[in-house]
């Protein structure tokens, strides 16, 4: 028959073990040229490479390893043999001195054939590799798409911080990386500096033949050229007498003549410091309800007053633009002819927003001229501009206006229109509960509009809103989460078109983001995101035919689109889903991409965890996701201790090197969403948590009996709830988080309103002050149910952390202590949130958590 001959024409002569002769097996291995043989005890299989020195070269190799697993393939019906042995795994490893034969171990070829992964050799993820694992951050990108100024960094880079000094305007923490360039057509790369730096704000001149930053040179950073062409930096630096601003912007003038940025003013040091110290340190402080800022609040708003200056780099001058003054953006007009900034000019501490500031909108004209007020005081308002600066939109109330900066006032573009004079009076004549009710109506009839993105001429507007509901709903029933429509509007006539509407069904409708629109504005392009399965990846719109088509779309996870300025290339960040991302670059039409990063090449001989995501049904039936992380090197039929780490929602996977710790230790991990109802969100972790663990169960990775629990912050917080509620967890772990929300409401001064807010308004979804509701605030610490726990607790705190007190944890240790209960409270004296402050306690933390995990869900007797 045919499909003999290639057999034939390899079949070679084998010596074959005497003891082995009779095996059919060692029969199929001598066909193939293959020669199983003993060598200090370890079963192994050759195979001859014939070359000059009579060995078989690469090629044939390859051929004969390929027709052997297709026979194994038929004889043992083993299919899941063939993917691990194709791949790496089976390629010949170059021979050390004196050796001719490549070789494979025997138990591997068989474990392989029965189904079990060959990664099973790989060795373990251990803790150390948690402080190797690099990721990158783009700075930014030639106009042209062809070079990349990148910050590459490993964990260990940013401990440890001075977390005494948080808060402090005048202190800047460590963070190291290497500044690369890379070139994204070669894929050739340059590390700019042969050690780690601490840099910030890398920026391209319009040429892209600069590249100039910010280099930290305690106590302050400097502005430092770098000449691509040559590979040298330039010898001119800007020099005055006033230190750059941390949080300065680094913006280069159309012609790269010039470059704006921002300074300190000469006493701004010594008065910052000043207010830090005097609340910090000075033996008597006071504060008074009368002070128009919480004292904490006048701190932090010290980082925002700068003074606006622009340096002549040829002239090396350095001209001032403004008086000092509080600072919150700045944009420079594609001309070169203005300088568009925020002004914050907010009167007294704002409760209703964390961190909050009422902002001004002002354009300065240049070379040096008057600020003009553009828009009038507002409070929260996002600004979309057009890719020249010169014009924005925002929205408002559902209605949608324009302007440029040469106007005097904003233009409403999408919306509903202003009532004539006439119907203002006939409506005002309406009697007052009759015009109430009208009102309301009108409210609720009233179709909401965002801006969303300019075209590149600015002359469109893209613009979104949710499908208008029918007025009337059935008793009962929840509100609908209507599908999206995207609708495109002339900026000049207030035309619009609606070009895309998402589907009805929410539990199928995918998740889309604007990434930009092509340079000729026929089309926009899209990030895209299945809700319910792993389907990824980046679409474009025909804004004329209406229709989507897939650029890229795969089960891998994707993110970072960013789109060149000559809309020929893109740049994005792909992983499949278990190992870390790296950065990828294709043309527009994406039918090439290329691999521009090989970040963490250590990871190919690591056993890392993989993820799948899982569904299921929380108590009150309403489907939810999970991401559960397998044990490195899974059995399948096994069943493992499961660690269960809550917060909020998780749906997308992704490498962690937290998790990997404890996955390649032996245990599960399990994200799990939850269903958080405002005012009352303490249920939704035992209604959705659990749920979620019963599903890890029924799949039979999970061991019922040894379950743990953690969680960090606000996971933290719902960690300790939920073993008030269930007695199911053998061990938890609270790393940071609350368990009493009246002592909390007023806790972390160093953080403003923040924690007035987060239960008022915000991420714990109380509802409303203290006063209005004691009883949820008392439902929801889990200090007054301390005597229902059951499961051990390990506490974890940083003695300085300014988020959530270490308070919080020697509340629940006495409280648990005094109550006969297991709890452990580990304090580390330097850090902040999340505990530890330096890369030996951060080790330290890791290896107690999983003593602590081991001793309740690993120990038999226990």
């Amino acid at each position: 028959m045919p499909w003999q001959s290639p057999l034939r024409s390899l079949a070679t002569k084998a010596e074959i073990p005497r003891s082995a002769r009779n095996d059919k097996l060692w029969r199929l291995l001598a066909l193939f040229g293959m020669t199983y043989y003993t060598e200090m005890g370890t079963h192994t299989v050759c195979v001859p490479k014939k070359n000059r020195e009579g060995f078989m070269d690469r090629t044939q190799l390859k051929l004969k390893v390929s027709l052997l697993l297709f026979f194994l393939f038929l004889i043992l019906g083993a299919p899941s043999a063939l993917p691990p042995l194709l791949g790496r795994g089976m390629n010949p490893r170059p021979p050390s001195h004196g050796t001719t034969y490549p070789w494979i171990p025997l138990e591997r070829f068989f474990k392989a054939s029965q189904g079990e992964s060959i990664a099973q050799t790989k060795s373990l993820f251990a803790i150390d590799d948690y402080f190797r694992t690099a990721s990158i951050r783009v700075e930014d990108w030639t106009k042209d798409g062809r070079w990349l100024a990148c910050a590459v960094s490993i964990q260990a880079d940013r401990l440890p911080q001075d977390n005494y000094r948080y808060g402090d305007p005048t202190y800047i923490g460590p963070s190291l990386a290497d500044l690369v360039v890379i070139d994204t057509g070669s894929g050739k790369q340059v590390k700019l500096y042969p050690q780690k730096q601490q840099f910030r704000s890398a920026a391209w001149s319009p040429d892209g033949k600069v590249l100039a930053f910010f280099l930290f040179r305690s106590p302050a950073y400097q502005l430092v050229l770098w000449n691509r062409e040559t590979g040298k930096f330039e010898k001119a630096a800007l020099k005055y007498p006033k230190s750059i601003a941390a949080n300065s912007p680094l913006v280069w003038s159309p012609d790269g003549k010039m470059i704006y940025l921002t300074v300190r003013a000469s006493d701004w040091e010594a008065k910052s410091s000043g207010l830090f110290k005097y609340a910090t340190s000075d033996p008597i402080i006071l504060m008074d309800s009368d002070k128009t800022f919480l004292q904490w609040d006048e701190i932090s708003r010290q980082s925002r007053l700068a003074i606006p200056v622009v340096w002549e780099i040829a002239q090396n001058k350095v001209t001032e633009l403004m008086p000092e003054t509080m600072l919150l953006s700045t944009r420079l007009t594609k001309d070169g002819a203005s300088l568009v900034f925020e002004r914050d000019v907010t009167e007294k501490t704002n409760y209703d927003v964390i961190f909050g500031t009422r902002n001004q909108l002002e354009v300065l004209p240049l070379p040096k001229g008057t600020p003009r007020v553009l828009l009038k005081p507002y409070d929260r308002r996002s600004l979309v501009w057009s890719e020249d600066n010169a014009t924005l939109a925002y929205s408002d109330k559902g209605d949608v206006y324009v302007m440029a900066v040469a106007d005097k006032e904003p233009r409403k573009l999408v919306g509903e229109k202003e009532p004539a004079a006439a119907d203002k009076a006939a409506a005002a004549a309406v009697p007052t509960d009759k015009a109430k009710d009208e009102k309301k109506d009108e409210k609720k009839k009233k179709q909401e509009f965002e801006a969303a993105r300019f075209s590149f001429d600015a002359g469109l507007l893209l613009c979104t809103s949710a499908r208008p509901q029918p007025e009337e709903e059935k008793p009962g029933r929840p509100p609908a989460n209507p599908p999206r429509q995207y609708w495109l509007v002339n900026v000049k006539t207030g035309d619009k078109e609606m070009i895309y509407e998402l589907p009805e069904d929410e539990d199928s409708r995918p998740h889309l983001h604007i990434v930009d629109w092509s340079l000729d504005g026929q089309s926009i392009y899209f990030s895209y995101s299945a809700p319910d399965k792993y389907d990824r990846g980046l679409v474009k719109l025909d804004i004329k035919a209406k229709k989507m088509s897939d650029l890229l779309r795969s089960n891998r996870l994707y993110s970072w689109w960013i789109m060149a300025e000559d809309g020929k290339s893109f740049l994005y960040m792909e992983s499949d889903g278990d190992k870390p991302d790296e950065l990828y670059t294709a043309g527009a039409d994406f039918s090439k991409s290329a691999k521009l990063t090989d970040l963490n090449p250590q990871f190919k001989d690591k056993a890392l965890s993989h993820t799948e995501l899982i569904s299921y049904m929380d108590a009150d039936g309403k489907k939810l996701y999970g991401v559960l992380y397998y044990p490195a090197n899974y059995e399948q039929g096994k069943k493992y201790p499961l660690i269960t780490e809550v917060y909020e929602l998780f749906f997308e996977n992704g490498f962690s090197a937290t998790l990997n710790i404890f996955t390649s230790a032996g245990y599960a991990v399990l994200h799990p969403s939850v269903n958080l109802v405002r005012g009352y969100p303490g249920e939704a972790w035992a209604k959705g948590a659990l749920a979620a663990v019963n599903k890890v169960v029924d799949m039979g990775v999970a061991d019922p009996k040894r379950l743990g629990i953690q969680g960090t912050s606000y996971g933290g917080y719902a960690t300790v709830l939920l073993i008030t509620q269930t007695d199911r967890f053998k061990a938890a772990i609270n790393n940071s988080g609350k368990v009493d929300m009246i002592s909390f409401y007023t806790q972390s001064p160093r953080l403003g309103v923040r924690n007035t807010h987060a239960p008022e308004k915000s991420q714990d979804r109380i509802g409303g002050t203290l006063w209005e509701y004691p009883e949820r605030y008392l439902a929801h610490s889990a200090i007054l149910q301390a005597d229902r726990i059951k499961t051990p607790l390990l506490c974890i705190t940083g003695d300085q952390d300014p988020n959530v007190e270490a308070l919080q944890s020697q509340e629940i240790f006495y409280a648990l202590r005094r109550l006969g209960k297991k709890v452990v409270w580990l304090r580390y004296h330097d850090g902040a949130h999340g505990g530890p402050n330096t890369n030996d306690e951060r080790k330290d933390m890791y290896k107690r958590m999983l003593e602590w995990y081991d001793k309740y869900l690993k120990d038999e007797k226990k």
